[in-house]
């Protein structure tokens, strides 16, 4: 089974078991921008008690949940891996939290083809990967940011993007991959 199918086959289950999610990272900016690879996918997921549990039998015994949680500290949030381990593929759970923008985000997810996969899938829109990505601040993720920003530029809601921008006060990331698009 290749990385995509163990993806597809994990979303599949998930919204069996409906479970309120939507994939995000690289999956998601490659959705609005260019594809580029990626050795892991990430799931934002709204937990519920022993939903990990389920999921983790309804994928079989080639797929493990890590129950050891993890926090992610720029954003306060935790996640839970789950790994195919044929070839070590790992499914990052992120759980939704009560964070202004990780619930705003969620409330505007939408159903979206995802050409990599050839399924649809629920993602976040090009605004709250911009959002999120500029969040995180790492370099693979401005180089994200900057090709949605590239290819969806006319499309996108600004005034929603400098609200979130400003609250978590990374406007002068955006400003800054806004200017060198410019030039």
């Amino acid at each position: 089974m290749k990385n995509t199918d163990c993806l597809v086959e994990v979303i599949r289950a998930i919204s069996e078991l409906h479970i309120p999610y939507m994939v995000v990272g690289a999956y998601s900016s490659n959705a609005y921008g260019l594809s580029r690879s990626t050795n892991d996918a990430d799931i934002v997921i709204q937990y519920r008690e022993g939903c990990l549990r389920e999921l983790g039998r309804m994928v079989g015994g080639d797929f493990v949940v890590d129950p050891q949680m993890t926090l992610e500290v720029r954003t306060g949030s935790v996640r839970n891996v789950l790994r195919y381990r044929p070839t070590g593929f790992e499914i990052e759970l992120f759980r939704l939290t009560d964070d202004p923008h990780d619930q705003a985000r969620f409330e505007r997810r939408r159903n979206v083809l995802l050409p990599a996969l050839n399924v649809e899938v629920i993602l976040p829109t090009a605004e709250d990967v911009v959002v999120q990505k500029l969040r995180w601040q790492r370099d693979k993720d401005l180089a994200d940011v900057r090709v949605v920003l590239e290819i969806q530029r006319a499309r996108l809601d600004w005034n929603y993007i400098r609200h979130w921008t400003d609250c978590h006060q990374t406007t002068h990331l955006l400003d800054r991959l806004l200017k060198d698009l410019s030039s």
